[in-house]
């Protein structure tokens, strides 16, 4: 179901660690439609640990985009980085004025935020009100991530109009595409990180980011074979996680693999790749402890399934398949669009978000 109320033309970005991406909505009566997508790559370490370093580079690429989808004078949507996102559930007393809600949230939050209250931007949805008690998601993150991230779009004086959270975005596609019946969760693999997210159409019972993403696995071939990030880069993308049983290989083969792919101890990228699947399976079995509850699909997303072989590993893990989620399914297209439907899952998302209803 659209949000008819929305504006016909609207636009979401997502400010990725290595690359923005943005896409051009149109609503065309109760159907979306993509109008266009864009990708700007970022230089490496323009962005760390979520925070905008060097601020030029990004605002250029930003306007860069924003000129190529020409979208100045739309909605603009976009969302904060993962890392210091902070999502919880609270239970609170009813209370009739919604004022004194918000105050009692605002207080209740410094329990359950790492930082200072006076620091954060919080936001807040209402789940359900019953039992003389009033279930509430919280959402909360510091204030000088939202501020960095604005800094960027100010100096290309373009305003969002929309700050949405990418756990949302990711739950709004499955929404959207009629894939949840029950609970989900969706491993959204990025250059940075990792976020699983697990959720339905109602709640998001639980949020946690790994520090193990894209980059770390370039990183492990920059470190073994002395490599500029760019060209380990391309290593990566090249070849991927080694078969394991390559770990046990002669030292004569293991000579000439070096000599013929430039991957040196490829048995750390697969130590790597189990060390996130692991974490990945702790996450969905503190679910399934805390609500004695089953997952009843897990998707899978990001840039970072692209490189070769990591899904299978996640999924020998796990003892289960991984579904692919598809943002473009049930969305129109324009012809001839560069696709890139695991990069782009948070900025359709975004959109999608937008235009469900209760959503925003």
């Amino acid at each position: 179901m659209i949000n008819l109320a929305l504006k016909k033309r609207f636009t979401a970005i997502d400010i990725g660690t290595d690359s923005i991406k943005g896409v051009r909505f149109e609503r065309k009566g109760r159907r979306l439609f993509i109008d266009r997508v864009a990708m700007k790559h970022l230089p490496h370490d323009s962005i760390i640990d979520g925070s905008i370093v060097d601020l030029a580079v990004v605002s250029n690429r930003l306007n860069e985009l924003v000129q190529e989808l020409n979208c100045k004078k739309d909605k603009i949507i976009t969302t904060i980085p993962n890392n210091n996102l902070i999502i919880r559930n609270m239970e609170l007393p009813a209370m009739a004025d919604d004022n004194r809600l918000a105050e009692a949230i605002k207080w209740e939050s410094e329990d359950h935020l790492p930082f200072p209250v006076e620091s954060a931007v919080e936001d807040f949805k209402i789940l359900s009100r019953e039992d003389n008690k009033v279930q509430v998601l919280l959402v909360a993150t510091k204030r000088d991530v939202v501020d960095n991230i604005m800094d960027a779009f100010e100096r290309i004086s373009l305003i969002p109009s929309v700050m949405n959270i990418q756990p949302m975005a990711l739950l709004s596609i499955a929404e959207y595409q009629n894939l949840i019946d029950d609970t989900v969760a969706i491993i959204d693999i990025g250059a940075a990180g990792t976020r699983v997210v697990i959720g339905d159409n109602r709640n998001i019972y639980l949020s946690r980011n790994i520090d193990i993403g894209g980059s770390e696995f370039t990183r492990v071939i920059m470190e073994e074979d002395k490599l500029n990030y760019n060209e380990a880069d391309n290593v990566k993308k090249r070849n991927g996680i080694p078969e394991e049983e390559e770990e046990e290989m002669s030292l004569e083969l293991a000579i000439s693999q070096i000599a013929t792919t430039g991957l040196g101890e490829s048995h750390n990228l697969v130590l790597l790749a189990r060390n996130l699947a692991e974490q990945i399976e702790r996450s969905l079995d503190y679910y399934n402890m805390k609500y004695r509850r089953n997952i009843e699909k897990v998707f899978i997303s990001g840039g970072g399934i692209k490189l070769k072989r990591l899904k299978n590993i996640i999924e020998d893990r796990l003892g289960r398949e991984l579904l692919s989620l598809d943002p473009y399914f049930n969305v129109g297209v324009r012809k001839g669009s560069d696709l890139r439907p695991e990069e782009f899952a948070v900025a359709i998302g975004l959109g999608i978000s937008e235009v469900l209803p209760d959503e925003g």
